[in-house]
Parts: C-alpha cells; structure tokens; sequence
C-alpha cells in the first residue's frame, strides 16, 4: 500500500488551483475597486449635506466663500481620513446651484455632485468607462454639462 500523492497528482491539483486564482483575481480586484469608490460616493454625498446645509443657513443660497475658500477648498465637513481620493473639491456653482467633485488617487475618474436648491440631485462620473460602470453609473440620455459625462449615478 502506498502512502502520500504522486508527483502527477500535485501537478494536476497545482493547475487546478491555478486556473480558479486566474479566474478569481480580477472579481476579487473589482469588488476592492468597488469598495474604494463607494468611500468617494460616501464622502462626497457628505460633503453635499455639509453644503445644503450652509444653503439654508444662508437663506436658501449658496455662497461660495462660506463652503469653500478661493483654492476650492471646502471649509465644511473633515475629510482628512480619506485613502484612495483626494478630498471634495468646489468646482462651481451659483446662488441656487453648487457642484462639488472628488478624484480618484489613481486618476483614472472623477465624481461630481451636483447640488441644486439645497439638494443633492445627482451625481456623474468621468473617466474611464469600465470604473464608472463598476460603481453603478448608468448611460443617461443626458449629458452633465459639468463632468461632459453621460454616466451618471442618480438617487432620486
């Protein structure tokens, strides 16, 4: 009687494992992308209320140098734990509408919410296609005249 596995044996079960690591690695990849996105999608739905908060403590208007200084900077919300995106950013706005964005560290895409009378209304996606999809973007048949995206991730 012989005892332990041949050398064809550990060989088989070595491809084996092989072809399940090769096939598992990229959802695995894509689940870790998709977390880190939401971490974006989170602080940037964060520093949307911290800026509709302002709206209405301004009477019902956005003034950019109580959200934001004149780098872009947001004076509302702490966002110093943030690993893979730099922090929310004012991108532009007017007195009944503020669009704030977040980039990826990697820079392969950029979030922008877009907030209007005190709302957040929706949130586009602009960069690489694949990326965006993977967070949840849908095709709109619009274009967000702010990120001249089409993919857009809506809450409504």
């Amino acid at each position: 009687m012989k005892k332990g596995f041949t050398l064809i044996e550990l060989l088989i079960v070595m491809v084996v494992l092989g072809i399940l690591v090769t096939v598992a690695l990229p959802k695995y990849q894509a689940s870790l992308e998709r977390g880190r996105g939401v971490e974006g999608i989170n602080n940037l739905k964060a520093a949307s209320d911290a800026a509709n908060a302002r709206y209405v403590m301004d009477g019902n208007m956005y003034v950019e140098g109580n959200i934001a200084n004149s780098s872009g900077d947001l004076l509302v919300g702490d966002f110093s734990k943030t690993s893979s995106f730099g922090k929310p950013q004012w991108y532009s706005g007017s007195a009944s509408t503020a669009v704030l964005y977040i980039s990826r560290e990697s820079g392969d895409y950029e979030l922008y919410a877009i907030n209007k009378d005190g709302e957040l209304k929706y949130m586009a996606c602009s960069g690489l296609y694949d990326a965006c999809l993977n967070l949840g973007a849908e095709e709109a048949s619009f274009t967000d005249s702010y990120s001249n995206s089409n993919l857009i991730i809506n809450f409504q």
